[in-house]
């Protein structure tokens, strides 16, 4: 099997600004990768997911996905939801929407099932469209939001299965979150995840929500190793992303060196399956 490899555009958002989406196209090309998935985090954005369709003709590359931000605190007619459905629906064909979703009410904490109600009802309308399209709908866990575990995504693709809903691994949203258990959660997954995405990290009062660190991959306490392993050994077979968000930095370099550790823990998994399949607690 050949792998190919993915890098979020997270890694072009720093405290000075972003980079054009023509650039972030050319550099990550440019540092090595097969795909892009791009950040359009709600429905004022939907736009940019026309844009898409061209990625591959100008820069080369695949389009891994793009991310996006529900929020049904606000109103299922307020466009940041609202254009979530017309992006899905004039997208390309086949593509696949990773969907954080923030809040449910503003009573409901982060995990609460009590949510899942008009959750899965707002998913059957999105699932409608991205049937007729062909698209992919994965479940994207975030620390401090409602769906804000693996455990949450696992639980609402049970309760509604469908071939296009599934849920992608974030190893620094676990890592943060939960940071145990990681072999059991992730052979729960298996049946629905269908994307992953890397991060170097460490648990810092200083990091990424105050929680963990978001470095690149040859950084950080995050052993990544272990997490592929665990993953090729439990059959997942498709892309591997570098996460990156707002790092800051040369965002070239952090692309290049992410990528080049990925390359290696390929290599050394394929090389040595057993090694840290079985850890000592």
């Amino acid at each position: 099997m050949t792998q190919k490899y993915f890098a979020m555009d997270f890694a072009f958002y720093s405290s000075i600004g972003v980079y054009r989406f023509e650039d972030r196209c050319e550099i990550t090309r440019a540092a090595g990768y097969d795909a892009i998935h791009v950040a359009i985090w709600d429905g004022r954005n939907w736009q940019l997911g026309r844009e898409l369709a061209n990625v591959k003709e100008r820069f080369g590359l695949d389009v891994a996905g793009v991310y996006v931000v529900l929020d049904l605190a606000l109103g299922e007619a307020d466009p940041r939801n609202a254009g979530i459905l017309d992006m899905i629906e004039t997208m390309p064909e086949g593509s696949t929407v990773d969907l954080a979703i923030k809040s449910v009410d503003i009573g409901l904490r982060a995990s609460d099932s009590q949510g899942d109600v008009a959750v899965i009802a707002w998913l059957c309308k999105a699932l409608a469209v991205a049937e007729r399209r062909g698209t992919r709908l994965l479940l994207y866990p975030h620390i401090q939001f409602w769906l804000e575990k693996h455990s949450d995504a696992i639980r609402l693709c049970e309760r509604l299965p469908h071939p296009n809903l599934g849920l992608t691994f974030s190893a620094l949203q676990w890592y943060a979150r939960d940071g145990r258990n990681l072999a059991v959660m992730l052979k729960r997954a298996m049946p629905y995840l269908k994307q992953v995405n890397l991060s170097g990290s460490r648990l810092s009062s200083e990091g990424f929500f105050k929680v963990a660190t978001i470095e690149p991959l040859d950084m950080g306490e995050l052993d990544n190793f272990v997490v592929v392993s665990l993953l090729r050994h439990l059959g997942y077979n498709g892309l591997l992303g570098y996460n990156g968000w707002h790092e800051g930095g040369d965002s070239y370099d952090k692309l290049k060196r992410s990528l080049r550790a990925m390359k290696d823990i390929v290599r050394r998994v394929e090389q040595y399956p057993h090694w840290g399949r079985h850890l000592d607690a």
